[in-house]
């Protein structure tokens, strides 16, 4: 069965990022599941990505792309939509409180 990767879900690289994604897009463990299952519609959706996602041995580097390339829809690296701007938003001020430190 071929796989029709959907364009929003296939990695798309930003400046600097090449070598980012070459690395870890060969080993992501969702290759064979459809990309419809990583933008649900709701919280049980979201479980159903993140219980793949937490299998999968690039998650890390997934996550971090995306974060990385501000992707605002989906399930990346285990992360919901939601879960990705906390982290930004974290990161945000433990930055700026070490440029005030």
């Amino acid at each position: 069965m071929m796989l029709q990767i959907n364009p929003v879900y296939e990695p798309q690289m930003s400046q600097g990022s090449e070598s980012l994604a070459a690395e870890w897009v060969t080993f992501r463990r969702c290759t064979d599941i459809d990309p419809n299952v990583f933008f649900p519609n709701d919280g049980a959706g979201v479980i159903v990505a993140q219980k793949v996602c937490a299998e999968c041995p690039v998650a890390d580097a997934c996550r971090e792309y995306a974060l990385a390339n501000n992707i605002t829809h989906g399930v990346w690296g285990g992360t919901s939509e939601r879960q990705r701007r906390r982290i930004l938003r974290d990161r945000r001020r433990a930055s700026k409180a070490a440029r005030a430190a």
